[in-house]
């Protein structure tokens, strides 16, 4: 190890990354679908997060409605859906792992009681409209009984509450966290298993961490359900595979800065979804 490396993993160890001041950030998502038939849906959204911390782990999430910088016209009524059921999660309370991910939704029951006056206010007229949007809403409703589990292996809250490795005698400056498990969009419903190694990079007066992700395995009924109804629909090998990549900054204080994660599910080059996560504090 030479002098600069040793430099660096003191400075590192100096560092103390936590949530310990109010912050605001524009989370711009940009995503690229295609299942195969040719069209792409392409969207992109932006919102801002507000990050209140509060006693010891404790952190509050205020989110902005969503704004939608591209979408798809005829995907309109399901965005209006989608918008009613982002606003029962509008305000959350999160308890943090020693890691600083998510170990527990705090406001459970309010986020539900919120999700029922909205569904019984705003939604209903949607599912006497037209039995696609109320099988829609059918589905959220279920999801919001397990919303602890949905909303810790959503990827977009992974991304922004991601492990941070403890510093101290025994810091490396690169490492591999323990595999973690999100939900598919290329797959409702399934949950893909992933694991991702970091590298600290010198970023002259900034702390940054550079991650890589891949495919571990893939749960549930992804054989029996998705492999089998695909390869039949489209008569082409099917081979999944999961690309992550990942880009955090870090001021010296120890604020999270920025962050610019892709992510790209495959299973051939007809099937594929590819996001950009864009996460920057506001001044």
């Amino acid at each position: 190890m030479n002098q600069s490396e040793v430099n660096e993993i003191q400075e590192l160890n100096s560092f103390k990354y936590a949530w310990y001041r109010n912050g605001k950030y524009s989370v711009n998502v940009k995503s690229y679908l295609t299942l195969g038939n040719g069209k792409a849906n392409e969207t992109e959204t932006e919102e801002i997060w507000e990050i209140i911390p509060g006693e010891y782990k404790h952190i509050d999430i205020l989110i902005s409605d969503k704004k939608y910088i591209h979408f798809d016209a005829q995907m309109k009524p399901f965005y209006e859906i989608l918008d009613q059921v982002n606003k029962a999660t509008e305000d959350l309370s999160l308890l943090l792992n020693e890691d600083k991910t998510i170990e527990k939704i705090e406001n459970e029951t309010v986020i539900v009681e919120k999700w029922e006056e909205i569904k019984r206010k705003e939604l209903r007229f949607l599912q006497l409209v037209k039995d696609s949007y109320n099988e829609i809403i059918n589905i959220y409703d279920k999801e919001f009984h397990r919303i602890d589990d949905n909303i810790k292996a959503n990827l977009l809250y992974q991304i922004l509450f991601y492990p941070f490795p403890n510093t101290g005698v025994n810091f490396t400056n690169e490492g591999q966290f323990k595999e973690r498990e999100f939900l598919s969009t290329l797959f409702p419903g399934e949950k893909i298993v992933y694991e991702t190694n970091y590298q600290f990079v010198d970023n002259k007066d900034k702390f940054q961490m550079n991650i890589l992700g891949k495919l571990k395995s893939h749960t549930g009924d992804f054989n029996e359900i998705y492999a089998q109804n695909y390869q039949k629909a489209l008569n082409i090998p099917l081979e999944y595979d999961l690309m992550m990549e990942g880009e955090y900054i870090y001021n010296l204080d120890s604020v999270l800065s920025e962050i610019v994660f892709h992510v790209k599910e495959n299973l051939n080059e007809k099937m594929l979804y590819v996001c950009r996560y864009h996460i920057q504090l506001i001044p």
